[in-house]
């Protein structure tokens, strides 16, 4: 049975959810070939966005550290190991639905790197965050070093890479690290709104803005706005759902959007 769980709800969304609770969720081999299984079941779904979480008090505690111990002798087995699991990680930032990053405990290390490589995050404030590779003598290899200075100012990116300092949900947010940080208690109601915004986009424009908003942050301020133009002009001109969406403003009516990715003119 794989560790990884997937679920396409009735409301289109999915939720993806690591099993391994006994051991904190780390991510050996068969937990990332189910991460990556279920990353590409959520995009064959067309789910417009899914919820990653993982069971018990973590969301992951990173890398398998009995895996890794077993690798120390070979430096390309070591290699292997931590790829796979940045590969597995740059699949879900790449992949064409909306992902929200779920943590009500632990999301440390490999866990961090996790959340960061979703594309938001919802927390609860007493959750505990952070990278801690330098506590134990090692070094983040699945994004930590590039994508946390991109999430944060330089100086609190440095501040936690560099101390190994764990933080609460609270001033997770007030960092801008994470979109949401509520009581626990409200944590469940919170994902539930978040999700119920999302699905109610249309699908397409969903996916296109994320596109928009990854090239953006890939090129060069000018090329950026060129790109944005382009993408916006075939969209508009091209597909059903704008005119759903501008006939249901005049309408002054929640849109209806179908399920038409294409329309021609």
């Amino acid at each position: 049975m794989s560790p990884v769980e997937v679920v396409v709800r009735p409301d289109g969304a999915a939720e993806i959810t690591l099993t391994r609770e006994r051991a904190l969720n780390a991510l050996s081999p068969d937990l990332l070939a189910g991460l990556r299984a279920a990353i590409d079941e959520v995009s064959a779904a067309g789910a417009p966005a899914a919820v990653v979480r993982g069971r018990g008090p973590a969301l992951s505690a990173g890398a398998d550290l009995p895996h890794l111990l077993g690798l120390l002798d070979d430096p390309a087995d070591v290699r292997a190991y931590i790829a796979s699991i940045g590969a597995a990680l740059d699949a879900l930032e790449a992949a064409p639905f909306v992902s929200l990053c779920v943590v009500d405990g632990y999301g440390l290390a490999g866990g961090c790197e996790l959340m960061l490589a979703c594309d938001l995050a919802v927390v609860s404030s007493s959750a505990r965050l952070g990278d801690r590779h330098m506590e134990y003598g090692l070094l983040p290899g699945a994004g930590g070093s590039v994508r946390l200075p991109r999430a944060l100012p330089a100086a609190l990116a440095r501040r936690l890479l560099y101390t190994g300092e764990i933080i609460d949900g609270d001033t997770a947010a007030a960092w801008g690290l994470v979109g949401w940080s509520v009581p626990p208690a409200e944590l469940d109601a919170t994902v539930e709104g978040i999700v119920a915004r999302l699905v109610r986009h249309s699908p397409t424009a969903l996916r296109t803005m994320k596109e928009l908003e990854a090239a953006g942050r890939e090129r060069t301020h000018r090329a950026a706005l060129d790109h944005e133009l382009d993408v916006a002009v075939q969209y508009i001109a091209g597909h059903a759902d704008v005119r759903e969406g501008l006939a249901a403003f005049r309408e002054k009516r929640e849109p209806r959007f179908g399920t038409t990715k294409e329309e021609s003119r």
